[in-house]
């Protein structure tokens, strides 16, 4: 945690670590997400050709880079890292504990606090204190099945998990074409997703969208009324995150996030 009050910060500044060669609007949305006065830094891995493979995603030179990135950002004056990009902590990982171990490196490389993508999902879904989940995703199935195994390492129940093209959204191996502009993600196939999701699995006590090309700022209120339950989206997550962390105000647009309290690790 960073009190700005206690220290007497006059503007806190958030870093952001992006994923590879990708459009990332995170550091301008978590402006407008936050009532106070922030400022934001962004960082890439320098990795102009990165593949997106599991095993790239999880390697060492990955690490190295996001550590990098993270001892940049804390040298601009950055009181938080924030690192975008779910399956950076989960691919390749065995365990909840080797996904922090992740983050523990970024944040010991740097000095500073740090916030994993996928880590910031299952610590919302704690501080909702629920265990029967659902998850919907643009991921190919692979992805998506390192992502439930990754959630049900943590302890979760997935009672229903399915992809865009599962559900007949979209056509697989489209994926790269609908996101390629981040700025702009399909709302209406997103509240969609949410709507069938809710209905194959009633039972489910928060959904999970994960995938951060999908942006969902602007959306989250309208999606939190189609599902009657927490929506915990791999975007969103982060402001709440990193708003906690920095003891600032969440905006309305940010739902039910706003009243969800910080959950220790």
């Amino acid at each position: 945690m960073v009190d700005v009050n206690q220290q007497n910060i006059a503007f806190p500044a958030v870093g952001f670590i992006s994923a590879p060669a990708w459009h990332d609007p995170a550091p301008y949305e978590f402006t407008t997400a936050v009532e106070e006065r922030v400022l934001t830094q962004q960082a890439f891995p320098l990795l102009p050709e990165f593949d997106y493979s599991l095993e790239s995603i999880a390697s060492e030179i990955v690490a190295e880079r996001f550590c990098l990135c993270a001892k940049t950002l804390k040298a601009s004056g950055c009181h938080l890292v924030v690192q975008v990009g779910s399956p950076f902590a989960w691919a390749k990982a065995e365990s909840e504990l080797q996904a922090r171990q992740r983050n523990k490196r970024i944040r010991l490389a740097a000095n500073i606090p740090s916030i994993m993508n996928a880590l910031a999902i299952v610590d919302a879904l704690r501080a909702h204190q629920v265990s029967n989940i659902a998850v919907c995703s643009y991921y190919n199935p692979s992805w998506k099945k390192g992502f439930v195994d990754f959630l049900k390492s943590c302890g979760f129940q997935v009672s229903y998990a399915a992809s865009f093209s599962e559900q007949g959204l979209m056509k697989e191996g489209d994926v790269e074409k609908l996101f390629k502009d981040a700025w702009n993600s399909p709302s209406g196939m997103i509240k969609t997703s949410v709507a069938l999701t809710r209905k194959s699995a009633p039972e489910a006590e928060a959904i999970v969208i994960t995938g951060t090309g999908v942006r969902t700022l602007e959306i989250l209120c309208e999606l939190e009324i189609i599902a009657q339950c927490p929506v915990i989206p791999a975007d969103t997550v982060l402001y709440w995150l990193g708003a906690r962390y920095l003891n600032l105000t969440l905006s309305p647009q940010m739902g039910c996030f706003q009243n969800l309290p910080l959950h220790p690790e």
